[in-house]
């Protein structure tokens, strides 16, 4: 998301482009003339000379006219007048190896050795991808300074050889070679993209020990403890920074964002606002990002005014999150709307609106929606699979899906986790147990997600003992169960009122902090009230820190269908004393269950119980 690449010090122009360069020192105080050429872009002609006639040219060049009386039968004599700064202005200019190696041969030939010379060599050969060029270069180098190990660090990053990076990075540690604030950008971006916290870390420090902070730097460090998911830290390095650019703005925004903190990424561009920054198009997809997962309908409308008002630029992306952002707050019309006025739609795109549909149960119209993109040729990936089966499972459209497991098969791509879980819970939708646990089976790997859905794919179509089968097979494997793993088994556990097999499962729970878990708690009062056990499932209630409507209401259900009538009767007080509603059917279960006792409000001494 950051923007940056690795500069080199300000006083080695190596990685500027040839049109910000202010003028060479050949062009300073008195002009002097070159023969053979003009202009600066009529060294390009040379290039098309057979080698030694473009040496002699290129030599000329770079000789000023005063000193063609000197004796140049040496190759130390023509160094002594050999102009670096024209040599690396051509270098710069250089659109092929060819004529990259073509200068290199002049180097070598007629100039001695010269650090900056090579440093522009290693990176006239990394703009064109010459990794192995480059790297010769750079093991040829009598000496080598940090600009160098920054250029050919950068080179193996830019290149995907993260591994190779990270040791050279190492090397020139070893070597004694400090590091400098473009070092550390290169490294801290390495360290993003390898997810290396300690590594990261130790950078860190060495940048605040050797006082390399600024813009860029703090805003590499930030990212990096974003993408390694340590808030805390980026929050911290950010409020850290004397100065902060829309870019460092982004980066904790976009972070808050794609790690389930939508409310403090909204806020967060509250206060970007108010101290001037407008933002740009990678804030605004954050923001609708995190306003589609907070359900802010509202804040999202304005966003989308503000982007009507052509405040912020409009692009496929910003329109894509609008589509999602709509269709996650279940306002699928106007994310339709939306998508209906894009021009130009991208995979993404016709993903989040068929995603919408199958999310509010529309199988229909989002397999309608995936018919028209295959038909106008707009590749599909592994989430737009997710999307269409979800829909054909909440309509058991068996045919269709089946179809699309095909294409899975077809494509190699069913060693997706992701894809797996959900054929599994596809086919659990539809009733066809045997399949799923065939494609579970045939799974390379098995993580918590494609487990649980097993579990509680055949827990809800009655299979009770073979989800406990399941559930034994996946702890053999060493797969640790989640809240909902535990909530499904217990819901087994409770149909089959096997209390001793839920005991055990709450003991493993109890070892975790799945205990805790609102979700498992409401869990493990079903089973017990299920099993009878009613001491034990308000004991688990009690022990609630806090607690929801399904937990309310499994304990009041507990109570009532064990003809504990006057203690449902007091919890519905207790729930109403605390401010949650008794809906309908609590009221309604209760008092059918309890025909015997009335709910009574006395205005004065508040709830009371009275016999009929």
């Amino acid at each position: 998301m950051l923007s940056m690449t690795c500069l080199s010090p300000a006083n080695v122009n190596i990685f500027q482009q040839p049109s910000l360069f202010s003028e060479p020192k050949i062009f300073s105080g008195r002009r002097r003339k070159y023969p053979n050429c003009t202009t600066f872009t009529r060294s390009c002609c040379f290039f098309c000379q057979n080698d030694g006639y473009w040496s002699k040219q290129l030599v000329g060049t770079c000789i000023p006219e005063e000193t063609h009386d000197t004796d140049l039968s040496t190759t130390s004599s023509v160094s002594r007048v050999f102009n670096y700064d024209w040599i690396t202005l051509c270098l710069q200019s250089c659109c092929g190896i060819q004529d990259v190696r073509k200068i290199h041969t002049v180097v070598l030939k007629f100039s001695e050795s010269n650090t900056y010379l090579f440093n522009n060599l290693i990176c006239a050969y990394l703009k064109l991808d010459a990794l192995l060029e480059a790297r010769k270069v750079f093991d040829g180098m009598p000496e080598r300074n940090v600009v160098s190990w920054t250029a050919m660090i950068d080179g193996y990053f830019n290149l995907g050889l993260d591994d190779e990076a990270l040791r050279l990075f190492g090397d020139s540690v070893k070597c004694g070679v400090r590091g400098n604030g473009k070092t550390f950008v290169c490294v801290l971006k390495l360290c993003s993209r390898r997810l290396d916290f300690e590594v990261g870390k130790q950078v860190h420090a060495c940048i605040v020990k050797g006082n390399w902070s600024n813009l860029i730097v703090d805003s590499a460090v930030v990212y990096f403890y974003a993408q390694c998911g340590d808030l805390i830290s980026a929050f911290g390095a950010f409020d850290q920074m004397v100065e902060r650019d829309v870019v460092s703005w982004t980066t904790v925004i976009a972070a808050c964002s794609q790690r389930g903190h939508g409310a403090v990424a909204i806020e967060m561009f509250s206060r970007m606002l108010s101290e001037g920054f407008l933002g740009n198009e990678f804030t605004v997809c954050s923001v609708l990002m995190a306003c589609g997962e907070e359900k802010a309908l509202k804040f999202g409308r304005q966003l989308h005014a503000a982007i009507v008002k052509r405040i912020y630029k409009v692009d496929v992306f910003i329109g894509t999150s609008l589509v999602d952002m709509y269709a996650k707050c279940g306002n699928i019309l106007d994310s339709r709307r939306v998508f209906n006025r894009m021009r130009n739609r991208n995979t993404v795109t016709w993903t989040s609106i068929i995603a919408g549909y199958a999310r509010i149960g529309l199988g229909e119209e989002a397999i309608g929606l995936f018919q028209v993109m295959k038909r106008r040729k707009v590749m599909s990936n592994n989430l737009t699979i997710v999307s269409v089966l979800r829909a054909c499972g909440s309509i058991g459209a068996l045919v269709t899906g089946r179809e699309l497991h095909a294409q899975i098969v077809k494509d190699c791509t069913v060693s997706n986790e992701y894809l797996g879980s959900t054929l599994v819970w596809f086919y659990c939708k539809c009733g066809e147990s045997r399949i799923a646990s065939r494609v579970l089976h045939q799974m390379p790997l098995r993580d918590v997600v494609s487990w649980t859905a097993i579990i509680s794919g055949y827990t809800c179509l009655g299979h009770e003992p073979e989800a406990l089968r399941f559930l034994k097979e996946m702890m053999e494997e060493g797969v640790e169960p989640n809240p909902f793993t535990y909530s499904s088994a217990l819901k087994a556990c409770a149909n089959l009122e096997a209390v001793s097999q839920g005991k055990l499962l709450h003991s493993f729970a109890s070892k975790t902090s799945a205990s805790s878990n609102m979700v498992v708690s409401s869990a493990l009062i079903h089973m017990y009230s299920k099993c009878g056990h009613v001491s034990d499932a308000f004991q688990v209630f009690n022990s609630m820190p806090n607690r929801n409507l399904a937990s309310w209401k499994a304990m009041i259900m507990g109570y009532a269908k064990n003809g504990r009538c006057r203690e449902a009767l007091k919890l519905m007080y207790r729930m109403q004393a605390e401010g949650v509603e008794v809906d309908d059917y609590i009221f309604a279960t209760v008092l059918g269950a309890c025909g015997n006792l009335e709910w009574e409000v006395n205005s004065s001494s508040g709830y009371c119980l009275l016999s009929s």
